[in-house]
């Protein structure tokens, strides 16, 4: 699972209704992982991937994977990004790959209004909203046993409340669709509403009542004041995991024991790599040999996907295993 807020929500919430399923590894951006002690000798062949993408194993992520038609003027390039598309085809006829972006026909090569498929109409908002109306469509819903905090850490997960308001274009028609597809008595549609309805200030009360009463209990902080983790270290990690666990009534999902995180055994990721297809650092002839090896190399990533905006530009990224 990836190391910040929405993969730790998401990753509690699967495993809350998938008793068998552990918490085993945690990527920290793209340079390190964190492991369990009982796979640092290699990647098991039964991984899930929770907001993370790789063509080795099932995933459940909310990024763009797919680059698309666009016909750039590099052909080494185009025709990697071609095989790579290929890859994610065939790799969904033997994996699970919840991902709305392929459902969607998402194409991380375009961000234009006009086109229907563009990464300008992406699934805007984080795993853990697309994850918990997959749950309830499938008959698994996870309980709800806290109403004050719980419903906005789902919607808030990478930062869906101020998307919301930002790109209401965009989603306002993906939410109001995904609760639609539920039903109107669903979490997903409650959380939809708790958003949709909202004065300005009503997320901001939320955040600031947790903060104080974690400054009454004396705890470090382990969310910042925009409710993503205040740090990817394994004592922030603990504190967060520890508070959702606490306040969900959910299952602990990481192997061992939450406690144990501090005996995790910390490595570097086997590798990295961006690949700009838009923005000031846009791949030139000069350096088209490395991109297209870059883009090879992501078959064998841990996670790898589209980001799209920015100050350097859109980019393709990738980061490797142990």
């Amino acid at each position: 699972m990836s190391a910040d807020i929405d993969g730790l929500v998401s990753a509690a919430m699967l495993g809350s209704v998938a008793p068998n399923w552990e918490i085993v590894a945690f990527v920290v951006e793209s340079t390190k992982i964190i492991l369990h002690p009982s796979v640092v000798s290699g990647m098991p062949t039964d991984l899930v991937a929770v907001d993370l993408f790789s063509l080795r194993h099932d995933s459940l992520s909310n990024h763009v994977v797919k680059y698309g038609n666009k016909q750039i003027r590099l052909r080494g390039l185009r025709s990697a990004f071609s095989i790579w598309d290929g890859m994610v085809d065939a790799g969904a006829s033997k994996h699970l790959y919840a991902l709305p972006s392929v459902w969607a026909g998402t194409q991380g090569c375009y961000e234009d209004a006009y086109k229907p498929t563009s990464s300008k109409y992406k699934y805007p908002l984080g795993t853990a909203q697309i994850l918990l109306a997959m749950l309830e469509a499938a008959g698994h819903a996870p309980k709800f046993f806290d109403r004050h905090y719980l419903p906005w850490l789902v919607a808030n997960c990478d930062g869906g409340v101020s998307t919301y308001t930002k790109y209401g274009f965009n989603a306002r028609i993906w939410w109001a669709t995904m609760a639609g597809a539920v039903g109107p008595a669903s979490l997903t549609e409650q959380v939809f509403r708790l958003v949709d309805t909202m004065r300005p200030h009503d997320f901001l009360d939320t955040v600031n009542a947790l903060d104080r009463e974690r400054q009454a209990s004396g705890v470090q902080p382990w969310l910042n004041d925009d409710w993503n983790l205040a740090g990817a270290d394994r004592g922030t990690l603990e504190r967060a995991l520890t508070w959702i666990h606490e306040l969900t009534g959910w299952r602990d999902p990481v192997r061992g024991g939450i406690s144990q995180l501090a005996s995790w055994v910390e490595v570097p990721a086997s590798g990295s790599g961006i690949v700009y297809v838009a923005g000031s650092n846009v791949v030139k002839p000069a350096t088209e040999k490395a991109a297209i090896g870059s883009v090879m190399a992501a078959n064998n990533a841990i996670n790898a996907n589209f980001y799209h905006g920015g100050f350097s530009g859109s980019r393709f990224n990738w980061v490797g295993g142990w």
